[in-house]
């Protein structure tokens, strides 16, 4: 039997090994996955061998050569196709169209993510969003409290607001250590990301509400007002201006506000830039 490739840690591997895992993950992808698959980072297919048995085709894009090789002869005569590189540097839309199959047009995005490239990957699928109809994502356990976190949390800030006004984001389950090999040394949790019916935030307000979120929480313990005076560029005068159309309480501090109003005040968030 030939040997399986080895774990590297310059690409942050730790192979999932848990079939209870991978059962339920599988059930969750199978129950909202409307077309084509994309497996981040397949590892060794332990995850993709209960895609495919469960009749989806899945691409995936594995930045590990070993592995993509190994990958390849696996499943050569399934319904797999393999891109051998950087997550990051692929473009959804592009892969979309090389794949030349009907009902193509969006991918259903799986992975037990490399710890990282959280953040990347969570950027990449707001960027990407128009190609994606939801997925299935493995992050650090830290990483996905951020993600799900709610007001007058530790946890609540940057990450998940903007993050969520694209994508429904849930917790599925908690996965300890000795489920990967080799074993991390954190807890990871699986999340679940589906698309909200009404858009949250106009494609042209992006931007605006990004540097909205970056301001007020520049300084988690200061007051929104502080945050604001010192990141604005009109300085107090402006501040003040914003939070008086907003209706917002200058002296709370933005861990305390719903993502409605980090919406209210990028819709009215001065153009010059801080």
């Amino acid at each position: 039997m030939d040997r399986l490739p080895r774990a590297r840690k310059r690409f942050g591997q730790n192979f999932l090994a848990s079939a209870g895992a991978i059962e339920k993950i599988t059930r969750q992808v199978v129950e909202l996955a409307g077309g084509e698959v994309l497996e981040i980072g397949p590892g060794r297919g332990a995850l993709t061998t209960a895609l495919l048995d469960a009749g989806l085709r899945v691409t995936a894009v594995e930045i590990d050569r070993d592995l993509a090789a190994h990958l390849e002869d696996r499943f050569r005569n399934c319904r797999f196709l393999l891109e051998d590189g950087d997550i990051l540097e692929v473009r959804f839309e592009e892969l979309l169209d090389r794949l030349d199959l009907p009902r193509a047009d969006r991918f259903f995005v799986v992975g037990n993510l490399p710890y990282n490239i959280s953040k990347p990957v969570v950027q990449k699928l707001v960027r990407e969003r128009n190609a994606v109809s939801g997925a299935v994502l493995m992050f650090q356990k830290e990483v996905a409290a951020r993600l799900t976190a709610s007001p007058r949390s530790r946890e609540y800030g940057p990450l998940g607001i903007f993050a969520g006004a694209f994508y429904r984001i849930r917790t599925l389950f908690d996965l300890a250590p000795g489920s990967f090999r080799p074993a991390p040394k954190v807890t990871s949790t699986v999340t679940v990301w589906t698309k909200p019916e009404n858009r949250l935030l106009e494609p042209d307000s992006e931007t605006r509400f990004k540097t909205c979120l970056a301001v007020c929480f520049r300084n988690r313990r200061r007051t929104l007002f502080n945050n604001l005076r010192h990141g604005l560029a009109g300085g107090e005068p402006a501040a003040r201006d914003l939070l008086a159309a907003s209706g917002l309480d200058g002296m709370a501090r933005a861990e305390s506000l719903d993502p409605a109003a980090f919406h209210t005040l990028a819709r009215l968030w001065p153009d010059a830039r801080p």
